[in-house]
């Protein structure tokens, strides 16, 4: 079962989550620091202290890394993208936006906006550093912080997806070509890069330098991934964005409120088998009753309990004319597998995760078959 993030805050109306994975780095991030770096440059303290002032550098160095997550997302929503959540993790973070950018040029001020904001916090703690040129241990944290920064800004500089420079170079090939191909390239960069990362940990390992040869290998293997998952998904969107929901959507007859659940099991659901049922609200509004709702129901109270008291208020759905991909993406922010088809308070049916599912796999086929 996977272990769900921490959720920490809200800002700027963004869910900052801490996956349980942080705190592996946490501690190494830590050990390193009160192990090594600040008894070898700032000698004379003791291990308590030293301690104390790596986890706080560390907690200090995943603020910056919020930063700049935060930078992106601020950046996408100026531009109408939405936002769900900003994860932390082993690897740093995550902001999950949750659409491609309408252009190239928004793609590249999307993905310029994290590097920047590095660069000017690594140039903020330099001077500091400059300001405050005591060699205590308050100027270790400001120039590990400095170093810290400029070298995020410049590892996410490295020209491979999804890393922000492969973003940037997939917007300059978007600006030339079309989306899909600007990320099959980027992505391709991705995955030479990660091939290099690995490659370092191999030799890493050779040499003797097992926690050098752990990161490098981990690092390669989540970017490896990561660039083909984004490619996929790239493909996948391109592909759902090119179809209508009233293309696909299954019709259904909306209930009536004061229909018993026994009238309900009988007259609708064996004949359109949906998990959800649309229901005109005695109000005139539009509600729906989940079938789920309905097993947890003792089966003798059936004939006598209407689907009204167990209707809830319709909070999402789709309009006929919305693409394949809004629909999925409703459907994975939510966590359900069907929406209503709403038009001007009409419901006009149901639109199924499996159908959408069904669509890409002939999708996928059909292309196969054309490569030979």
């Amino acid at each position: 079962m996977k272990l769900k993030s921490i959720p920490l805050f809200k800002i700027f109306g963004i869910q900052v989550n801490l996956d349980f994975s942080w705190f592996i780095v946490f501690f190494l991030i830590s050990l390193t620091l009160a192990e090594y770096f600040f008894p070898n440059y700032y000698p004379g303290h003791s291990f308590v202290v030293y301690w104390i002032v790596g986890g706080i550098s560390a907690i200090l160095l995943f603020g910056s890394v919020l930063l700049h997550e935060l930078s992106h997302s601020l950046v996408a929503i100026k531009y109408g993208i939405p936002v769900r959540e900003i994860d932390l993790f082993i690897f740093g973070g995550v902001a999950m936006i949750e659409e491609e950018a309408p252009s190239p040029k928004v793609e590249f001020l999307v993905a310029a906006a994290g590097p920047l904001c590095s660069f000017f916090l690594g140039f903020l703690f330099y001077i500091l550093a400059v300001v405050y040129p005591v060699n205590d241990l308050l100027n270790g944290i400001i120039n590990y912080l400095m170093l810290v920064n400029f070298a995020l800004a410049l590892f996410n500089l490295v020209p491979a997806f999804p890393l922000d420079g492969g973003r940037i170079l997939r917007s300059i090939i978007w600006a030339k070509k079309d989306l899909l191909t600007a990320t099959k390239i980027s992505s391709m960069t991705g995955t030479a890069f990660a091939y290099f990362l690995m490659l370092l940990g191999l030799l890493s390992l050779v040499q003797g330098a097992l926690i050098n040869a752990m990161w490098y290998g981990f690092l390669g293997l989540f970017l490896k991934n990561a660039a083909k998952a984004s490619y996929e998904q790239t493909k996948l969107g391109i592909i759902l964005s090119k179809y209508r929901v009233e293309q696909f959507m299954s019709t259904v007859k909306p209930v009536l409120p004061d229909e018993t659940i026994t009238d309900f099991m009988v007259h609708y659901y064996p004949f359109y088998r949906s998990s959800i049922f649309p229901v005109i609200g005695k109000d005139g509004k539009i509600y729906v009753i989940d079938i789920n709702r309905i097993k947890e129901i003792p089966r003798e109270r059936w004939d006598y309990t209407t689907v009204w008291e167990i209707a809830q208020p319709l909070e999402v759905f789709v309009s006929p004319y919305d693409t394949l991909l809004r629909a999925v993406k409703l459907m994975n922010r939510y966590q359900i597998d069907e929406l209503p088809v709403v038009y001007k308070n009409t419901v006009l049916g149901i639109i199924k995760r499996d159908i959408i599912e069904s669509l890409v796999e002939r999708y996928l086929l059909e292309e196969k078959l054309q490569r030979g």
